[in-house]
């Protein structure tokens, strides 16, 4: 893998989540929650889709298909984990916000 720019490195950072209201904090959240989802299916779908055309005597795929296609996969396992990852720093935050809005019990 190269050190080149990729378009999974325009991911939000933790510190800009930090700077999120509780709103956009909520949105993106159930953004992540949704495009991780809809990735997951998709990867699977193409897997089933792979070894039922591969399995197809009078087509099946082409090496440089197959070779392209697992370069895409690779691709957005690498964009679903830091999905993943930007999910959990994202429900940290939310966590965080909730607990400092919450009322302190008077000491005693």
């Amino acid at each position: 893998m190269s050190n080149a720019p990729s378009w999974y490195d325009l991911m939000v950072s933790d510190a800009s989540i930090q700077q999120l209201a509780s709103e956009q904090l909520e949105r993106a959240h159930r953004m992540a929650d949704g495009e991780t989802a809809t990735l997951a299916l998709g990867i699977s779908g193409l897997g089933n889709l792979m070894a039922c055309a591969a399995s197809n005597k009078d087509s099946g795929l082409s090496e440089e298909a197959v070779e392209s296609v697992g370069w895409m996969l690779d691709s957005l396992g690498r964009l679903l984990a830091t999905m993943n990852d930007t999910q959990g720093l994202i429900q940290h935050r939310l966590d965080a916000l909730s607990q400092s809005a919450k009322p302190k019990p008077p000491r005693a």
